[in-house]
């Protein structure tokens, strides 16, 4: 356990600037993207009430909140903000403590590859499409949100290791780390 414990302190460092600088980024994408939504849903109120109905609007807003959700996700696990088990992890020692929380990581580091490759194959299947009311824009380009949301989730879950490993250390050591 020591070992590990060194080990994570070594790496923690920049894996906190990386932490930080992806919280940022995500938090100013999802800023962004959802004042966009705001901003199309209230302009398409107003242009129907005016009898000028946008035909683009419910396809581009419910691709934003795909993207949205996706790329949401990764600042939620940074954060630590997803749903977890850590009442019941918090009762076992410091190895279960470890082993439960590499066998957590695996399992969703697993499920958001996967989640990365499907989104892959669907992006190549929609080669040559583009949105129904706004032929100009790529399906590729918003089919994208799967892998790259995949993506930022699997290096948020990664940039997260060794500061939890050193919460389940610094149990025992007086240290815990700083988020």
């Amino acid at each position: 356990m020591e070992t590990l414990r060194v080990l994570a302190a070594a790496i923690e460092p920049p894996c906190r600037l990386a932490r930080r600088l992806l919280d940022r980024t995500l938090l100013w994408f999802c800023i962004v993207v959802l004042v966009a939504i705001s901003v199309i849903i209230i302009v398409a109120v107003f242009s129907r009430t005016l009898g000028a109905s946008l035909s683009w609007y419910d396809e581009v807003t419910s691709n934003l909140l795909a993207w949205l959700t996706f790329y949401g996700s990764g600042l939620a696990v940074l954060r630590g903000s997803h749903l977890d088990f850590a009442a019941f992890v918090k009762k076992l020692p410091a190895a279960g403590r470890v082993a439960a929380m590499v066998a957590a990581k695996t399992v969703t580091i697993g499920f958001f590859a996967t989640m990365a490759y499907a989104g892959m194959v669907i992006i190549e299947l929609m080669e040559g499409e583009s949105l129904i009311s706004l032929e100009w824009v790529p399906m590729p380009l918003v089919e994208s949100a799967l892998p790259i949301g995949a993506a930022i989730f699997i290096v948020a879950e990664l940039a997260t290791v060794p500061s939890a490993i050193l919460a389940i250390a610094g149990a025992g050591h007086g240290s815990a780390p700083a988020r």
